[in-house]
């Protein structure tokens, strides 16, 4: 790349390049660069003949610009460029002759390459930035004066709105066809255009809808298709309006067909004509793609949800906690709230009255906040819970409560939240038109027939939390009455089950089922302990030892292959070393990896065993206990929760926010971002990216993160102020702009003092690969029809780096900053959200 010192001269390099290999090069030169130094004459024709070397270098840009890359050859190479590369490198070719440094560098540092362009609006912002302190503006207050970033960069569409579980289903298949039609409704008739149709339905394109609302009945006469054939409809076809929706322009109409089985004959001819132009119009894929995208989006989100889903049944008035949907990211939750003998005790923390306080609250959400810590004695584990609403009643303990228990190490918050479900929704349902829905079977269905309700548990806790609940005074000879909230040990708990979240293809890589011999050490010459290998991988092997060990997560052994060395001498399969993943509660079997150093023998000799016998090896598949409850219980949960997730994109160097993820019910938040919003009719996710400084640092933390760490927590404030017109001013801050814990803390009592303030948890996680079996289907049938738009979702989804899971913690905000506004603030942050409505 051309050095900085050169940079006011690339009006002369650019004349230049062109006449290197010409004659008229020198008297040219010379004219040009006649009132420079001799030094700056020498570095530019060091320039040029630098920038004529010739390359080899392959150019691929797939993923680095904003546009569509294609395979381009030249010379018995193929390079992978986009429409303006292609133009750059066909000019470069001709100015300097052949493939050069030159040409190479022009094609890298074109104005549409993400590093390109990051690099310009880097060096505009700090200039920016630069000028405004020059004036004596200071920068925090400037953001809303900066220009926004524009979002041509974004290949996805900015800021789509994805809703868990919801699939649109239809029964045939519609081709994309536009005809001329007659509508007559009421006393009045007007011309139409279809923008699809099928046996059962259609949509129609219009400029304005002529007195046209939901579920009224029109008949339509299909002119278009008059024109080519006899269609012996004299009274034409009635039809229901089903839906309006505006896209820019134009309204789209969509509409049921009436008592189509009185026409058989049209049924048949309609039908016949779709399968035979379908290729030549296209079927309707719509509903296909955003299936597919929505199952996508969920692949993402659940493996890193940070709640815990309890799913409660109820029979003959009986209330049973029965399952627990377990993944990496929430099983810390499941694991707190076990007993001394590894029992759950979450039908005794979600107890019935808990339970009927949650019903009973009168608006969606039906949450509430959790306090719990445990208490060792004896060999016994005592557990003391208590939420919100239940310390409110008694204040003399709620005081004790929080003073005493927040100084055990066990302490922690959780926020609970009651959601309704039915065992309908545990049914897989398809996308693709004419496939039926995949039922769970008998023992499945048997075992959900009588679940209602979905309990989550989402832990909100923090270490720097535990200083604002230490402050309450509590008298020590009153502790004893702390046993008022503590659970009962007298009755064994009822059972309730982990499931584990089940995904196909998340492992990094396959583990196949084999026995031989391996020994154990910890030291080179040290004790012998003898196991046997149960699966391997390449990066990876699990062991069923002859006797319990006491061997810890995280330490390092050496491992030896005595079998296994027979067939081969060119690796010794002595002393390799491996870190401990996992112990099983037997303590005899271990889960185990590669250590990490620069050449591992063992992975080097098992990625060679596997690609050499692959076809003689046995795949190791976990076998379920409860086969297809997993999937059942991810549908149900799917369909019932309301959550708010924002997904992470990353095109080359830059990071967008491009999808929000919602649930059938509103988050308090995503009400939040609609009242933000002038129409109040969208989100206006502005309010959250500030012109996106969030993204940044989302994508700061990502970069430090690998797929498997924990989330990394970030309190984010809404501040929300009545104006003297009566509309809200929102306003969002986050725990790291402040530059001290006094002025964070001076900033939340203030907010709580004079404003109405939301608290939101964001929980940001770095995604593992997609799960493409989950999506196969959909991805199959696109591809039949669309093979271009199947790449391009696919596209999208392999873009996907982070995702943010959004809890909201402003009641335990309140508890913790202040004790006494926290009613006062309930009562207005539900006034404001009820403002959101439509």
């Amino acid at each position: 790349m051309t050095s900085t010192d050169l940079k006011a001269y690339l009006g002369i390099i650019a004349r230049m390049k062109g006449l290197l290999n010409s004659p008229e090069f020198e008297q040219t030169f010379t004219s040009l660069t006649a009132s420079l130094p001799k030094s700056k004459q020498f570095l530019l024709r060091m320039e040029l003949k630098r920038l004529a070397q010739p390359c080899n270098y392959f150019i691929d840009l797939r993923g680095h610009v904003d546009g569509a890359v294609k395979p381009y050859q030249y010379n018995d190479k193929t390079h992978y460029l986009d429409e303006t590369a292609q133009q750059i490198f066909e000019e470069g070719i001709r100015d300097y002759g052949s493939y050069t440094l030159g040409v190479y560098e022009d094609v890298m540092n074109a104005d549409n390459n993400y590093r390109v362009r990051h690099r310009k609006e880097t060096e505009q912002h700090v200039k920016n930035k630069l000028e405004l302190l020059r004036k004596g503006t200071p920068i925090a207050d400037t953001l809303d004066e900066l220009p926004r970033e524009s979002n041509e960069e974004t290949p996805a569409k900015l800021h789509k709105t994805v809703q868990f579980g919801l699939y649109i289903t239809r029964r045939e298949e519609r081709m994309n066809f536009g005809i001329e039609v007659e509508v007559r409704h009421a006393e009045h008739t007007f011309t139409a255009m279809t923008s699809d149709i099928s046996v059962s339905g259609c949509k129609l394109k219009v400029t304005a809808l002529n007195g046209l609302t939901n579920g009224d009945i029109i008949n339509l006469t299909l002119k278009g298709l008059e024109k080519e054939f006899a269609l012996d409809l004299p009274e034409g076809l009635n039809y229901q309006v089903l839906e309006i929706e505006q896209h820019e322009k134009y309204l789209y109409i969509r509409l049921k067909r009436q008592n189509a089985e009185q026409q058989p004959q049209f049924n048949q001819f309609l039908q016949n004509y779709i399968n035979g132009n379908k290729r030549r119009y296209k079927v309707n894929l719509d509903n296909v793609m955003d299936t597919l995208v929505t199952k996508g989006y969920e692949q993402y989100y659940l493996p890193r949800i940070h709640a815990l889903p309890v799913f409660i049944g109820v029979n003959s008035g009986a209330v049973n906690c029965r399952f627990c949907l377990t993944s990496d990211s929430n099983k810390s939750v499941w694991h707190y709230f076990l007993d001394e003998q590894q029992h759950s005790v979450i039908n005794r923390v979600l107890s019935v009255p808990r339970l009927k306080h949650l019903l009973n609250i009168k608006h969606t959400d039906r949450s509430c906040m959790l306090y719990c810590f445990t208490h060792a004695a004896k060999g016994k584990l005592y557990f003391y819970t208590a939420t919100g609403y239940e310390l409110a009643t008694v204040p003399g303990l709620r005081e004790m409560f929080f003073g005493f228990g927040s100084g055990k190490p066990s302490w922690k918050i959780f926020h609970v939240n009651l959601l309704k479900t039915q065992i309908q929704h545990s049914i897989s349902a398809s996308a693709i038109p004419g496939a039926i829905p995949e039922q769970p079977s008998a023992l499945v269905l048997n075992m959900l027939q009588d679940m209602h309700y979905i309990a989550t548990l989402t832990e909100v806790s923090a270490p720097d939390q535990r200083v604002y609940y230490g402050v309450h005074q509590y008298d020590l000879t009153k502790l004893p009455a702390l046993n008022h909230f503590g659970l009962s040990k007298a009755e064994k708990p009822m059972p309730c089950e982990a499931i584990p979240t089940h995904y196909v293809n998340l492992r990094s890589e396959s583990r196949y089922l084999y026995k031989t011999t391996v020994l154990i050490r910890q030291k080179p010459e040290g004790q012998v302990w003898q196991a046997f290998s149960r699966d391997f991988s390449a990066g990876g092997i699990q062991l069923e030892c002859a006797e319990p060990v006491d061997f810890k997560k995280g330490e390092v052994l050496l491992l030896e292959l005595p079998d296994l060395q027979k067939i081969t001498t060119k690796h010794q399969l002595t002393n390799l070393p491996y870190e401990v993943m996992a112990v099983s509660k037997n303590r005899t079997i271990m889960n185990l990896k590669t250590a990490k150093i620069p050449e591992h023998t063992g992975k080097q000799f098992f990625s060679q065993l596997i690609q050499s016998n692959r076809s003689k090896l046995t795949l190791a598949e976990e076998k379920p206990k409860y086969p297809g409850l997993s999937d059942a219980l991810r549908n149900m949960y799917l369909k019932a929760l309301n959550n708010f997730v924002f997904f992470i994109h990353r095109y080359g160097l830059k990071h967008d926010i491009t999808v929000i993820g919602r649930g059938a019910q509103e988050h308090s938040l995503y009400k939040l971002l609609r009242l933000a919003h002038p129409e109040k009719n969208r989100p206006d996710f502005m309010l959250l990216t500030k012109h996106n400084q969030l993204c940044q640092d989302i994508a700061a933390i990502l970069k430090q993160m690998k797929q498997h760490d924990a989330a990394k927590p970030i309190e984010c404030y809404i501040k929300v102020t009545k104006t003297t017109d009566g509309q809200f001013a929102l306003s969002s801050h986050f725990d790291y702009e402040f530059s001290s814990a006094d002025e964070h803390k001076q900033f939340i009592e203030n907010a709580l003092a004079q404003h109405t303030l939301f608290s939101f948890r964001f929980f940001v996680s770095r995604t593992d690969k997609l799960d493409a079996e989950y999506i196969a289907k959909e991805m199959n049938y696109i591809s039949i029809y669309a093979i271009h738009k199947a790449k391009s979702l696919e596209e999208e989804l392999l873009h996907v780096e982070g995702v943010v899971d959004v809890v909201d913690t402003s009641a335990e905000l309140t508890t913790r900053f202040n004790l006494h506004l926290s009613e006062q603030q309930a009562q207005a942050r539900l006034a404001i959200l009820a403002q959101a409505r439509f």
